[in-house]
């Protein structure tokens, strides 16, 4: 078994019960101990697990902010989905702010045939990915680089936004409930307040995985957002929340 896919069975397994004994996992998932405890590693090393005398404890994503490879890799095919539509936004002659989440870095692609774009962003692997753009011109916050997630942070890049004003806002959550969008940090609220503050209208896209789950760092009012876009249907107490504030709701029929 490949290494990627014992992680995402690791994962799983705690997802559903949250806290479980390195002895139960090993005898779950077959693999050698060498070989599991070497994954648990990599696994807290990536802040998705906690090791405590012999026990691992998941890490609910609303109280931490997970690594970007985690990221990138989970629900790909849905955040491509979101990015498709979120596209729709986009047109020739537009100023955008693009978050450091893996779910906008979807977005690059639909930059390329654009002409006279430009994007200021806060996510190091948005801005390798547009530096094959020549046709983007594209502005990189300076700030704190909080490691494996390639988020830009803090005041250095709070400051750096605020020589801009955009269009459109394209930024990913932790969370989302009826009512407002919550971050799994203060260090990632502050950079993507800035953001929606300095723009003039903004588009939140979240995964069905971040649809009604709240968390402590609110980011905004849902009804304060030009549109929301995941990838299925929400629950029809969500769905008629969001329905009754002026965003647009957009997922794939």
């Amino acid at each position: 078994m490949l290494r990627n896919e014992r992680l995402k069975q690791i994962m799983a397994l705690l997802e559903r019960r949250k806290l479980m004994s390195i002895n139960d996992i090993h005898k779950t998932l077959f693999v050698s101990t060498s070989t599991l405890r070497r994954d648990l590693t990599i696994l807290e090393q990536m802040g998705l697990v906690i090791h405590r005398y012999g026990q691992i404890e998941y890490v609910t994503s609303n109280t931490q902010e997970q690594s970007y490879l985690f990221r990138e890799q989970n629900n790909e095919q849905e955040k491509k989905q979101i990015a498709e539509i979120a596209s729709t936004f986009l047109a020739d002659n537009m100023a955008i702010f693009m978050d450091s989440s893996t779910t906008v870095s979807f977005l690059a692609p639909y930059l390329r045939n654009l002409r006279n774009m430009v994007v200021i962003t806060n996510g190091l692997r948005l801005a390798v990915a547009l530096d094959e753009m020549p046709a983007v011109k594209t502005f990189v916050t300076g700030g704190q680089l909080r490691a494996g997630t390639g988020a830009l942070l803090g005041t250095g890049a709070e400051a750096y936004l605020n020589q801009f004003q955009t269009d459109l806002a394209f930024i990913s959550c932790s969370g989302v409930t009826a009512e407002t969008v919550f971050m799994a940090s203060t260090s990632q609220s502050g950079v993507k307040q800035q953001m929606l503050a300095l723009s003039k209208q903004a588009v939140l896209l979240a995964d069905h995985t971040k649809v009604g789950v709240d968390g402590y760092y609110r980011l905004i009012p849902v009804a304060q957002l030009t549109a929301v876009i995941t990838d299925r249907e929400p629950a029809p107490e969500i769905l008629t929340a969001w329905n009754q504030t002026p965003a647009e709701v957009l997922f794939p029929e």
